[in-house]
């Protein structure tokens, strides 16, 4: 922890949150973890409600919160913010609509004192709906081994599924050192960024500890049937594929293994998009989405669709079937 205040730094980005921004601080408040041992550092993303004042009562109540504030700029700006503003070793983000469960905490400080060179200590989370019923464990990552140091490279080579930030507690200096932030704008920000970051971590852990509550909002964007918010979710997955192309291509000449790996993850996410306009073109198209997102797939060259996939039944089945041209418009 040389050179650093703190062990852990908890990121909270915040926009319109106060129905829930005391819950989610209260859920870390509630645990043992020593006051000098972490901080949290909530940023106020241009909310319009009154999160910022209950956010800066709490800060005027513990010294190790910090309040920052932005103009709305989105969840990764937010996020970005903090993390280059944050004083701890290890980045934690968690997002204000959450909660953490506090029993579990101190064990994460316990994993990154145990094993200090870690660059990634992964967790699980519980999701549960907001009356706080059970529903499943996810990022579990079970074609990964788990409890044990391997490097990203390696984690990635045997099956790790990019997904939510929230389940990767990472060491500041990854982010700095490798340039590694999140995209401003994107719906899947966090998928896009957890597959660039995990390759350039030398030390990652898969641990059983599960300390997140991810809550369940039924007015969620990815819900939303309203044409213009739906475009813009799948059109982000482009975004996501071209991403994921970029940084197979960085490792084709020193890792062809990691290579094929990564673009056989693009291909998978370009599969599950086209098969989703043709699943739901009955719905989409009379909506305008199957058109506005095929236009962006021509547009970026991912359609008509080539290349391999990891089945020979999906790769006939996209060339075949899917690319015919009147079969998702």
């Amino acid at each position: 922890m040389e050179g650093y205040k703190y062990k852990l730094s908890i990121i909270i980005p915040m926009y319109n949150a106060e129905k829930y921004i005391g819950f989610c601080l209260d859920s870390i408040f509630e645990s043992n973890l020593k006051k000098e041992e972490y901080e949290i550092v909530i940023v106020n993303d241009g909310s319009q409600d009154k999160s910022p004042e209950i956010a800066q009562n709490y800060a005027s109540k513990f010294s190790n919160i910090t309040y920052l504030s932005q103009e709305n700029q989105g969840q990764s700006t937010a996020r970005n913010y903090g993390i280059n503003s944050c004083q701890g070793e290890y980045v934690w983000c968690v997002d204000a609509d959450d909660k953490l469960i506090s029993e579990q905490l101190q064990n994460i400080i316990l994993a990154l004192d145990r094993y200090n060179h870690l660059d990634i200590l992964a967790v699980q989370l519980q999701n549960v709906t907001e009356d706080d019923q059970y529903l499943d464990i996810e990022c579990t990552q079970p074609l990964v081994v788990h409890n044990k140091i391997i490097s990203g490279v390696e984690a990635v080579i045997s099956g790790y599924i990019p997904s939510s930030i929230c389940a990767l507690i990472v060491r500041r200096e990854l982010f700095v050192e490798n340039d590694v932030f999140f995209v401003k704008g994107i719906t899947h920000q966090d998928v896009e960024l957890t597959y660039r970051l995990m390759p350039h971590a030398k030390y990652v852990m898969f641990s059983d500890i599960i300390p997140y509550l991810y809550i369940y909002h039924p007015n969620s964007t990815s819900k939303s049937l309203a044409p213009e918010k739906k475009i813009k979710y799948i059109k982000d997955d482009i975004y996501i594929i071209k991403s994921f192309q970029k940084l197979a291509l960085s490792f084709k000449h020193d890792n062809l293994m990691l290579y094929n790996v990564i673009y056989n993850q693009s291909q998978n996410v370009l599969f599950s998009l086209v098969y989703s306009l043709y699943k739901n073109k009955k719905t989409w198209r009379n909506m305008g989405i199957n058109t506005a997102v095929v236009a962006e797939l021509k547009k970026e060259k991912l359609y008509p669709i080539r290349g391999k996939f990891d089945s020979v039944r999906k790769t006939i089945f996209a060339r075949l079937f899917l690319n015919i041209p009147c079969i998702l418009e």
